[in-house]
């Protein structure tokens, strides 16, 4: 049976979100969408869409998507989508303008009954370019959205105007490097293929860590603080080490480190191992074979917030097998 892909968007107050919401659902016509708001109470799915209400939490559209709102955990609601008669194929989650949307990421690597039905495709992050240069300077939620996304749409572009839209996609790009970044105007980017690009999959977590380069930080200025630093090694990882320290690294600076992805060389281990973190959440895949004439190596990309990389870097070297 086939995973059903989640897309994330997120984004702070204001952005656009369910604007994009909207957009995707009439672009993507052949798709049954399952869509899960935060604000139910506070933004609204087009009213024309809505076709009935099965009950206080499920509305249904009238393109046969159907829609509900995260009022209580993530599991029981994902529990009541499966287990209700709606049929969909791909479901969208809007987080609240003011959240990190890290604790939602980590439940779909983590918990077993959520990663056996569904896959993590992609985070989506809106982004004002009339007013993030602002937020940015106050919220720091909007950094963290930013900074753990894999596709950002930089939108209202018409009423920025172009250098106030140039000066956001600079502190965008400092903030991420990594994301795919794409201006648009009413939240409708030109790209029309914003879905089922699996950023999340092993595969490609593997293409991402092994196309940086050893030292994956940019050469301008720290953008509100937030880094990306890349460690590598040759030498073998102690794998009890290494899952010890993880736990604690991450337990210890939740607030601090957004995301990890990495290729991992463990000892006593013939197989390349992929990492993957959000939140406090980690994901180990077993990936393919080493080839006898490649090559060993751990690589190891850690995303997050005044990174004191000499202690991060010492940490990692201890873990190494002497």
């Amino acid at each position: 049976m086939s995973k059903i892909p989640v897309t994330v968007i997120t984004g702070f107050l204001g952005a656009g979100k369910t604007s994009l919401l909207n957009h995707l659902i009439s672009s993507y016509p052949n798709k049954k969408f399952a869509v899960i708001e935060n604000e139910f109470g506070e933004v609204n799915i087009d009213s024309e869409l809505v076709a009935n209400v099965k009950n206080e939490n499920i509305f249904e559209l009238s393109n046969g998507c159907i829609c509900c709102s995260l009022n209580d955990e993530l599991y029981v609601v994902l529990k009541n989508l499966i287990q209700s008669n709606h049929q969909f194929n791909h479901l969208l989650i809007e987080t609240t303008g003011i959240a990190d949307p890290g604790s939602i990421l980590a439940s779909f690597i983590t918990d077993p009954f959520i990663k056996k039905e569904f896959e993590l495709d992609a985070v989506i992050c809106l982004v004002d370019a009339e007013n993030a240069s602002d937020i940015l300077e106050k919220e720091v939620v909007l950094t963290k959205q930013i900074a753990i996304s894999d596709q950002i749409l930089i939108n209202k572009t018409d009423i920025a105007g172009r250098e106030k839209t140039n000066a956001v996609k600079t502190e965008v790009e400092r903030i991420n490097k990594f994301a795919r970044i794409e201006e648009c105007v009413f939240a409708q980017p030109a790209n029309k293929n914003l879905l089922d690009s699996f950023s999340y999959d092993p595969a490609k977590v593997y293409q991402f860590v092994l196309g940086l380069e050893a030292n994956a930080s940019p050469p301008n200025k720290i953008t509100h603080g937030i880094e990306n630093m890349c460690y590598t090694s040759s030498i073998p990882m102690d794998q009890m080490k290494l899952g010890m320290w993880l736990d604690a690294f991450l337990k210890f600076n939740q607030e601090s480190i957004y995301r990890i992805k990495g290729i991992l060389y463990l000892e006593g281990v013939d197989k390349r191992i992929i990492l993957q973190s959000v939140h406090t959440q980690i994901q180990a895949t077993v990936g393919r074979t080493w080839e006898k004439d490649e090559i060993k190596e751990s690589k190891i990309v850690i995303i997050g917030k005044n990174l004191n990389r000499k202690v991060i870097e010492r940490n990692l070297d201890e873990l190494l097998v002497q």
